[in-house]
């Protein structure tokens, strides 16, 4: 079988014999070499679709992303000092996107923060499309307890895939 492997990858233009060659570079596609993430490279796996510039919408969504950067850095406050968390940064990739590390060779596109607005008398946790790679949070969070809570009860809360 190992032969007919390696027979189909030259195949492709002896890309076996490139995997070979150079198998230091293919080290990362062909083997799980997952890292803990850090705060820099998680923020950088999102862009924040934000409402129109001087909106009040707008003004709500820079008052939850301050939130949002207060809780991260937190959370990397935390793992440095080699304290345990309530939520991680794999928690919270598996909750966007599905995935719980970067695939290797990384997301189709990049994922992205949304908003949505808190109703009058209830209280709607955050919510990921993990096929989309959307994650939503409220508009107009205040406090980085506050959106600690909802995370960590939408986190912890939820089943997964497949446990039903």
């Amino acid at each position: 079988m190992v032969q007919q492997f390696k027979a189909g990858m030259n195949s492709c233009n002896l890309f076996w014999e490139k995997v070979a060659t150079d198998w230091h570079e293919f080290l990362p596609i062909f083997t799980h070499t997952s890292v803990r993430l850090s705060r820099t490279v998680f923020r950088e796996l999102f862009y924040v679709k934000w409402s129109a510039e001087g909106s009040n919408r707008r003004e709500k969504e820079e008052d939850t992303m301050y939130q949002w950067e207060c809780l991260l850095m937190s959370i990397q406050g935390k793992v440095l000092e080699g304290e345990t968390t309530d939520i991680t940064f794999e928690e919270l990739l598996t909750f966007a996107t599905g995935a719980d590390a970067i695939p290797p060779l990384d997301f189709p596109h990049k994922c992205s923060i949304e908003f949505y607005d808190q109703e009058e008398g209830s209280c709607r946790l955050p919510f990921s499309s993990t096929c989309a790679l959307v994650l939503y949070l409220p508009r107009g969070i205040a406090q980085e307890d506050e959106l600690r809570d909802l995370l960590t009860f939408a986190l912890k809360g939820s089943l997964g895939f497949g446990k039903v």
